[in-house]
């Protein structure tokens, strides 16, 4: 039996909604803005936000305080949390599975790694509690991200 290498490349694209690119796929608009650096960035802080929203709906509640879907810098995790935000709004459980079904009533469910990588982010979480912390780090990322994006633009 052959292991797989790993989630699929588009997870590690970031999302793009200031840096004209689709947020999906091999397009990432931001190649040229960057000039070949690393965005700032937090992709494990990502991946707890998302972690605590699919285990706790208190965590939901406090990431939707902090963090809005154009700070994520992975498009997957913009689309998982939309996927979430969606489900709690309408009063629905927001967890491993109903996130699932959820992607997958859309067609977006491979394009974000899968139910595994659902089910990963909710296993790997290590704190539900700190769901407001993580959420301030990702929305940090995302704020120095448009403040270097403005200078490049300026300079």
């Amino acid at each position: 039996m052959t292991e797989s290498a790993g989630p699929p490349s588009y997870l590690d694209e970031p999302s793009t909604p200031s840096f004209g690119g689709s947020g999906f796929g091999g397009e990432s608009g931001n190649q040229e803005n960057w000039s070949g650096r690393m965005p700032p960035q937090d992709t494990e802080a990502e991946q707890s936000v998302l972690g605590s929203m699919l285990i706790s709906k208190d965590a939901i509640a406090d990431v939707l305080e902090v963090v809005k879907a154009h700070d994520f810098y992975k498009p997957a995790h913009e689309t998982i949390y939309l996927a979430i935000t969606d489900l709690y709004s309408r009063g629905e459980p927001a967890d491993p599975v109903t996130v699932s079904a959820e992607l997958s009533r859309r067609g977006e469910l491979v394009r974000v790694g899968g139910a595994p990588y659902i089910h990963t982010l909710s296993a790997s979480v290590p704190i539900a509690a700190n769901a407001g912390y993580y959420g301030e780090i990702v929305r940090e990322k995302s704020i120095l991200r448009r403040l270097v994006e403005a200078g490049t633009k300026i300079a």
